[in-house]
Formats: C-alpha cells, sequence, structure tokens
C-alpha cells in the first residue's frame, strides 16, 4: 500500500505538498466504451501478453519435468500432484487477462458518457471526474420550490438536509499519477495516451481532449523527462 498511496492521492494527506510542476495540457473528454478497448487492446498486447509468454514458457517446463518423473519415479503420486498443480497454474494464468477483459467490458456501460478531466504536468498526471452542472441546477431550483414551515421544523429540515447535502457535494478525490516514478509507463498512440501503474492499473485518455499543439508539447517535455518510460508509436 505504501507504493500505491504514493502514487495515488487528492493531495490531502496532511503533508507539505510539494511545488506544483509546470502545467503542459488540461482538457476534458467523455467515456468511450470503444476508445477504452482499443487502448486496453494495446495494454494486453505489450504487457499482459508478453510476460504470460514467459508464464507458459515455466508452466511447460514444469508439466514436462513432472512427466519425466512419473515415467521414472517408483512412486508417481508426488510426481502427478505436480503435474495437475502446473496445469492449474497455466489454467490460471491464462483465465486471468480474459477475466479481467470481460469485467471490464461489463464496466463499460457504467462508465460511458462520464466526463473526466485531464491535466498533464511535467511531474504528474491529475485525473478527476467533471461535476454535471444541469444536475447542480436541478438541485437548486427543488431546493428554492421547498414550501416555508415553522421556523422549528425548517430549522430540523435544514439540519437533515444539510447533512445530505454534505454527502452530495463531497467530491471523489482525484487520481494523480506522479510521473517520476519508476512503475508509471506513458504510452503515446496516435489518438490517446495510454497511462500504465505497475503494469496493471490502465487509464485511457482521448488526445482529442487536448488538440495538437498540447499534444505536442506533452511529447517533447515527457518524453525527455519520462525517457525509456514514455514509448512513443
Amino acid at each position: 500500500m505504501g507504493i500505491l498511496n504514493e502514487m495515488f492521492g487528492d493531495g490531502d494527506s496532511g503533508q507539505i505538498p510539494s511545488p506544483e510542476g509546470e502545467l503542459l495540457a488540461e482538457g476534458e473528454y467523455e467515456s468511450n466504451a470503444e476508445e477504452i478497448l482499443k487502448g486496453y487492446k494495446v495494454y494486453q498486447k505489450r504487457y499482459v501478453f508478453s510476460s504470460l509468454i514467459w508464464k507458459m514458457l515455466l508452466v511447460l517446463l514444469a508439466v514436462t519435468s513432472s512427466v519425466m518423473m512419473i515415467m521414472t519415479s517408483e512412486d508417481p503420486i508426488i510426481p502427478a500432484m505436480c503435474l495437475m498443480i502446473s496445469i492449474a497454474v497455466g489454467i490460471w494464468f491464462i483465465n486471468t487477462p480474459i477475466s479481467n477483459r470481460k469485467k471490464l467490458m461489463r464496466g463499460l456501460d457504467i462508465m460511458e458518457k462520464t466526463r473526466y478531466k485531464a491535466e498533464f504536468y511535467t511531474d504528474k498526471i491529475k485525473i478527476s471526474t467533471c461535476m454535471d452542472e444541469n444536475v447542480e441546477m436541478e438541485n437548486s431550483d427543488n431546493a428554492s420550490e421547498q414550501p416555508k414551515q415553522d421556523v422549528q421544523d425548517e430549522q430540523a429540515e435544514q439540519t437533515e438536509a444539510d447533512m445530505a447535502l454534505d454527502g452530495e457535494k463531497e467530491e471523489i478525490p482525484a487520481t494523480v499519477i506522479h510521473l517520476d516514478s519508476p512503475i508509471v509507463d506513458l504510452i503515446d498512440k496516435e489518438d490517446m495516451f495510454i497511462l500504465v501503474v505497475k503494469k496493471s492499473y490502465v487509464f485511457i485518455i482521448p488526445k482529442k481532449a487536448f488538440g495538437d499543439d498540447k499534444c505536442e508539447k506533452i511529447r517533447e517535455k515527457l518524453s525527455v523527462i519520462m525517457g525509456i518510460r514514455y514509448k512513443a508509436y
């Protein structure tokens, strides 16, 4: 948790904040299932499937060794157990990326049309959820239409309303990814940025949120700052 607490946060840890990096670009974008799946496919091809090959080679080696032990051992029970464990591990290795992709696809309907704001700095990337102004205006109109009651009832209702509004106004903490960490990679594709943390957490940010000039500025700055962890295609 220590690494992730340093990687993700909303800046309210009680510590003295570090100096703000230079703002390179900021923009808003809408979650799109097609774009997310396209970016996730790139991530899986580069990080998941490449590591899966090595894992399956180890499984194949373990299976081969177990088979040889069964053929040569006088007591094949232990080698047979090793063989079953090796096969089970291999199935788990293959099933994990498939299961993760299915979970993503199930969550796309919930994420669809959600608006996000992305801010690229020289030292971090900040991703936050945009508030719906229409919902705020509707809540304000509904509050102004409430009938007036006596002072005591009004005070009691206001107290309950304040408690409810406090919960509604509580913003979802922004996700902050610090670019100086060695576990952070940024993939620069033609139409999107793919941010990868620990080869497990993926954020897809479409370039249309910024414009060509800002995207070029991001490339110029972050390719130097991040070095080989900035991967342009």
